[in-house]
């Protein structure tokens, strides 16, 4: 049976694509820019016109249509716009249990920044000072900076449209004023301590509360360098208590699937979470090269560490998987570039 990757624009949705179209199988691939890149990779089955996720009973009529005709095996939101189109249904519908997501009850706590906040409180998880702000008026004024300032959602409906609020980090009262007046209208924001540091990324694949795999990045390079989406990112041997602190965030959520958590680790080597990301990352590229392929590994999520997984990791034998995830020696990842070179690879234009 085939698969279906939605929001074929995101680099997410590429790396994806690309994976399992190398793991031998059939990809259609929807997107709202009918020619974007992955667009025209040679491993596309199917080019689908993706309708706005605005209006999410559209979008559910436009999947279940498409489904009825294709019998997906399994169906993948790259992005959180389509995450929240998934999150509409009901737990128990056949479209979203082959989007191998979480309860609505983890989503939740994973897309709202204040409830991950406090989850991780719970368990002692490092945090950042943090104050949750509804008006303006209780706002008050701060007495440090810089801040970080975080809408507690980051896609919420705007006159009827789906609008992304990124992060702000803010130097001074007047920057902190306007950005608070102009997102409390629409949404409380949470206001944070501002750790410097280099970001750390925990990615996870969990089997309903078991973790399966996990994989370890940090930042190099963020733009804007003060913090910001990674230019320039490599993998590292995991910290000890920083992978214990994500891992015991996806137990408590009982997750299923795909997640990346994301820290700040500072100067002293202390870590500090700064959220939890429920879907596929835009770094995903760096996790597949060096052998752990979460694409495919979502669409078996119930392989047992110590079964051969040959489509799964390229270049790891299967007797390293011991139940503690995946994890990598320098000789291990030597191995992975090998047979990466051996192996005619499309790039990403193909």
């Amino acid at each position: 049976m085939p698969v279906l990757v939605l929001d074929g624009h995101s680099r997410a949705a590429l790396e994806t694509l690309q994976s399992l179209g190398r793991a031998g199988l059939d990809v259609d691939l929807a997107s709202e820019s009918p020619d974007c890149l992955a667009m025209h990779s040679r491993y596309v089955r199917k080019k689908l016109r993706q309708p706005s996720l605005a209006k999410a009973a559209d979008f559910h009529s436009w999947l279940s249509a498409l489904d009825k005709k294709r019998n997906y095996e399994l169906i993948v939101p790259a992005t959180e716009a389509s995450l929240l189109g998934f999150r509409s249904l009901d737990e128990n519908d056949p479209l979203r249990v082959k989007a191998v997501l979480p309860s609505n009850l983890s989503l939740d706590v994973a897309l709202d920044k204040q409830k991950t906040w406090q989850l991780a409180t719970d368990l002692g998880v490092p945090v950042p000072q943090s104050t949750l702000l509804s008006t303006v008026e209780e706002s008050g004024k701060a007495d440090r900076y810089p801040l970080v300032l975080k809408p507690v959602r980051s896609k919420i409906m705007v006159e009827g449209e789906l609008r992304t609020l990124a992060v702000a980090i803010v130097r001074n009262e007047t920057q902190r004023r306007e950005q608070l007046q102009q997102w409390l209208r629409f949404t409380p924001v949470l206001q944070q301590q501002y750790i410097s540091g280099r970001g750390v990324g925990a990615e996870f694949l969990f089997n309903h509360g078991h973790k399966v795999w996990h994989f370890v990045h940090e930042r190099a390079h963020e733009f804007p360098l003060s913090g910001g989406a990674s230019s320039y990112r490599r993998s590292i041997k995991p910290p000890a208590r920083l992978l214990r602190d994500a891992e015991n965030l996806l137990t408590a959520l009982q997750w299923h699937g795909v997640a990346m958590v994301e820290f700040k680790m500072d100067a002293n080597g202390q870590h500090w979470l700064m959220e939890i990301n429920p879907r596929l990352w835009g770094s995903l590229a760096l996790s597949i090269d060096a052998g752990v392929d979460f694409c495919v590994g979502g669409h078996k999520p119930k392989y047992k560490p110590g079964e051969r997984l040959a489509l799964l990791l390229r270049g790891m034998s299967p007797e390293k998987l011991d139940g503690s995830g995946a994890e990598f020696t320098g000789d291990d990842r030597a191995g992975a570039a090998r047979d990466l070179q051996e192996e005619k690879r499309p790039d990403a234009s193909e």
